[in-house]
């Protein structure tokens, strides 16, 4: 390396190099505002450093008598080429934008080469090793950024160069550069990118200036690296490419993660698992759509947010924008099938008929892979009229009155006021219950024991036929009976002239309560098929819940894990160090071996 010495001319009035000539300083120009008279003897003693500025002065001024500083410092103009070692130490990674796909970043370029108009011996200039000088006065190999992003290919600051006294000229200029980098956005926000600086001369080919290491080094320096919040840098290889006209130094850097996950990954994963308890709702509960759309809007934000931060290529999808679009698609098709479903839940009787099929598969088939148990039903009425009767048949008040006049008779004598001996009084749903179970049960045990002739005739039928004689049978035949046989006793006149004594309030009881009884079955009926149909939609919200389930958890896993480097963690420091360490080991073989 190059001493630290910084040299400050002074010029003096008399030059016995120059023959009496107005020295000319090739720095500066004319000396006349640069002099400085020399010093008695009795003053150098004073100022003992006089004499090593005189040499430096003689230095520079014999270095620049007839140096050209437009002339390639090559010993054959026509055959040798300038040999340029150049360097690259990152100093601090200033931003990646991947929307404009741009890396900005703060470097020292190092270049190095031998100017054989540059040549002395040390011991005729008191010693003096190296001079420093202004970049313009010599010859600078014109390096540049080949693929620099804002116009800006030279250097941010043109420092002095030092020569030494065997004409190497060393130049170690700062920059900050805006070089265009392709992003693969492939993986965001677990990629990892490869960021190239592109050094070669603008007008020189590779005949007439090379590039080669400078010391070796076939990587760039990360001694004086300060760390980057946002990336980590991973590996820093170097090339030297297009028949050694061109230097390519490839930055390798990884994109922590813990911003985007807590900001991004975390909300749009909770909310794809939000969307399934859309169909954990009931679907008559009015939030079910609104909590669907909402979700939607969410994730239309995250898009936007990623559109973003990510340029618009077209080579690739980028990793979140897929688990975006998943997410999206299925919050989509979650708010069309819950419309289906609503619209399974409200159906009835009297809108749809429901198939066999549909019967068979999701009343029957899925509850029991899905393991859903449906209630059993409980009926609203447990006497005995209710059901026989009311679920079976519809009752005819024509063929009722007839038989029901003949068996109430008796009752009607019983009194007056009351002829059923009912208690009036308000009662509970359970004392109703039970009241109407005794009636039932007085009205059956009245019917075994009268002896009218024609309930003793269809005893007896009954009995003939080997029919059931229990009182649930006579029951049913009192309710629905069969024509009579002549000669029965049925049309006896006293018998009639019983029917004809039956006010007609006692006529309009009867026909109301079977309008009752049939009203009441058809409501039951149709409740029944309400209730199979939200059944239904029960049953499709399930399966739902499980296909959705599903399907995220499985594009979650399957989407966020197929990124290289998503466990993978980055400790920057030690990164740096063993980068450090296998350069510095692989440029002692080299020396190695060279030598």
């Amino acid at each position: 390396m190059f001493s630290a010495t910084v040299i400050s001319p002074v010029w003096s009035r008399a030059d016995h190099h120059h023959g009496g000539k107005e020295p000319v300083d090739p720095i500066h120009g004319n000396l006349s505002n640069h002099r400085f008279h020399t010093s008695s003897s009795s003053s150098s003693q004073e100022h003992p450093l006089s004499h090593i500025d005189e040499d430096e002065e003689r230095l520079v001024i014999d270095m620049f008598k007839d140096y050209n500083r437009l002339i390639r410092p090559a010993k054959n103009i026509n055959s040798s080429a300038v040999v340029v070692e150049f360097g690259l130490s990152l100093i601090l990674l200033i931003n990646v934008d991947e929307k404009n796909q741009i890396m900005q970043s703060s470097v020292w370029l190092t270049l190095k080469w031998n100017d054989c108009q540059f040549d002395w011996d040390p011991t005729e200039f008191g010693g003096i090793e190296n001079m420093r000088v202004p970049e313009d006065r010599v010859w600078v190999p014109d390096i540049v950024l080949f693929n620099n992003a804002d116009g800006n290919y030279e250097v941010s600051y043109h420092s002095n160069v030092v020569v030494d006294y065997h004409g190497d000229v060393m130049w170690v200029p700062p920059a900050i550069y805006k070089s265009s980098c392709r992003i693969d956005v492939e993986y965001f926000p677990f990629d990892e990118q490869t960021c190239v600086l592109v050094f070669g001369s603008w007008t020189y080919n590779s005949n007439e200036v090379k590039l080669n290491w400078y010391n070796n080094k076939k990587f760039v320096e990360l001694n004086d690296y300060s760390y980057s919040g946002i990336w980590d840098v991973i590996d820093v290889p170097c090339q030297i490419v297009h028949n050694s006209s061109k230097i390519e130094f490839q930055i390798v850097i990884r994109r922590k993660t813990l911003f985007y996950t807590v900001i991004l990954i975390i909300p749009t994963v909770l909310m794809a698992f939000l969307s399934m308890m859309v169909f954990y709702l009931p679907a008559e509960c009015s939030e079910k759509i609104t909590l669907a759309i909402s979700i939607l809007l969410a994730l239309v934000v995250f898009l936007l947010l990623v559109s973003k931060i990510l340029p618009p290529t077209s080579d690739t999808i980028p990793l979140m924008a897929k688990y975006l679009l998943l997410t999206f698609i299925l919050n989509i098709v979650t708010i069309m099938v819950t419309v289906i479903i609503i619209n399974v839940y409200f159906r009835s009787a009297s809108t749809h008929h429901m198939p066999q099929l549909v019967r068979s598969i999701f009343l029957d088939f899925l509850p029991q892979i899905l393991m859903i148990k449906r209630p059993e039903r409980i009926p609203i009425f447990n006497g005995y009229f209710m059901e026989e009767y009311c679920a079976e048949e519809i009752i005819d008040a024509s063929l009722v009155i007839p038989s029901m006049t003949a068996t109430i008779l008796p009752f009607l004598q019983v009194g007056r006021t009351n002829p059923l001996n009912v208690n009036l009084a308000p009662r509970t749903p359970s004392q109703k219950l039970s009241r109407f179970k005794q009636l039932s049960r007085r009205f059956t045990t009245s019917m075994k024991t009268k002896s009218k002739p024609h309930l003793s005739a269809d005893a007896a039928r009954l009995a003939d036929d080997g029919g059931d004689t229990s009182p649930r049978a006579h029951s049913r035949k009192f309710f629905c009976p069969e024509p009579e046989p002549s000669g029965s006793g049925y049309d006896d006149p006293s018998t009639v002239a019983e029917r004809h004594r039956i006010s007609q309030e006692l006529m309009a009881t009867v026909h109301s309560i079977a309008y009752i009884a049939n009203h009441m079955k058809t409501e039951m009926n149709d409740k029944k098929i309400r209730d199979d149909w939200k059944y239904i939609a029960m049953v499709i919200d399930r399966l739902l819940l499980v296909v959705f389930f599903g399907i995220t958890l499985g594009g979650t896993v399957g989407i966020i894990l197929s990124a290289p480097h998503v466990f993978d963690f980055v400790d920057q420091e030690e990164v740096i160090k063993r980068l450090i360490a296998s350069n510095e080991q692989e440029q002692a073989l080299n020396q190695m071996f060279n030598s």
